[in-house]
């Protein structure tokens, strides 16, 4: 596992970076696991509710799969690929805090079904991830520290 500015970046995953988007990707099979990276749950501070879209929903990618709030922060969390939701998250529904307290487990948000595969391989790895990652933290200057719920 990588360690960046206190934040961890598992080495097993794909990450989704564009502006302020940070997703991260787990492949299982033929579908994918998405969820809030340490810095973007950091960014957005103690949540406390999150709207995920219902299974058969379809969306691009870019568009919003589901909406995190938090007491400073309200905003989408987008599709990392274009891709149907297979599931939601339920007990991310009902404990949002599990976004900040175990964000590459069982803080996960939604199961997708990609419907563009060549997406998944514009997906950043370990080492493209670090660099745009690197590139933020500093920018914004983010320090991540885990959110007691």
């Amino acid at each position: 596992m990588a360690m960046l500015n206190g934040c961890e970046f598992p080495d097993d995953l794909l990450y989704f970076v564009e502006r302020t988007q940070m997703t991260w990707v787990r492949l299982e099979g033929d579908e994918l696991r998405v969820g809030l990276t340490d810095p973007a749950q950091t960014r957005a501070g103690k949540i406390l509710h999150v709207r995920i879209k219902a299974a058969g929903t379809a969306r691009e990618r870019g568009k919003p799969i589901a909406t995190v709030e938090s007491g400073k922060w309200a905003g989408p969390v987008m599709a990392p690929v274009s891709g149907v939701v297979v599931e939601p998250n339920p007990e991310v529904e009902k404990d949002p805090g599990l976004l900040n307290t175990d964000p590459y487990g069982k803080g996960w948000i939604v199961r997708l079904k990609p419907t563009q595969p060549a997406e998944v391989a514009e997906l950043l790895r370990k080492e493209g991830a670090l660099a745009k990652f690197r590139e933020i933290l500093e920018r914004d200057n983010i320090h991540c520290l885990r959110c007691q719920a």
